[in-house]
């Protein structure tokens, strides 16, 4: 049993992690798709108050999705300055970190926990 456990550790990434962040949207979006992302990508952030600023589109945005990032291994501003988002992908990367802000390549990475009208909205009903 300790060699199967052993084993079945070996999988697993000590890196993974779960980030919770925020996505502003005109749409309620249930499930994300690189389909309707920028350059094939989606983008979020750390910090709600950011989009609710407008500082990531954020009044013009009817909707804040929180969601659940899981993240394995991230590029940085190092590999992003450098490096087109097809390269760093092929790379290995799933997501790509920002100071506060991520940029996710694989939309089952993605978990949407909550759905909420952004305040900006509400008041131009």
């Amino acid at each position: 049993m300790k060699l199967l456990i052993e084993n079945w550790r070996s999988f697993l990434s000590e890196d993974e992690r779960t980030i919770i962040a925020y996505h502003g949207s005109n749409d309620e979006i249930e499930e994300f798709s690189p389909d309707y992302g920028a350059q094939g990508v989606m983008w979020f952030s750390e910090d709600k108050d950011k989009i609710l600023r407008g500082e990531s589109g954020a009044c013009s945005s009817k909707w804040i999705m929180t969601v659940e990032l899981t993240v394995d291994k991230s590029a940085g501003w190092d590999e992003y300055e450098n490096l087109s988002l097809m390269q760093i992908k092929n790379e290995g990367y799933d997501s790509i970190s920002l100071d506060d802000d991520w940029v996710m390549f694989d939309p089952k990475r993605i978990n949407v926990i909550k759905i909420d009208r952004t305040p900006c909205s509400l008041e131009k009903r």
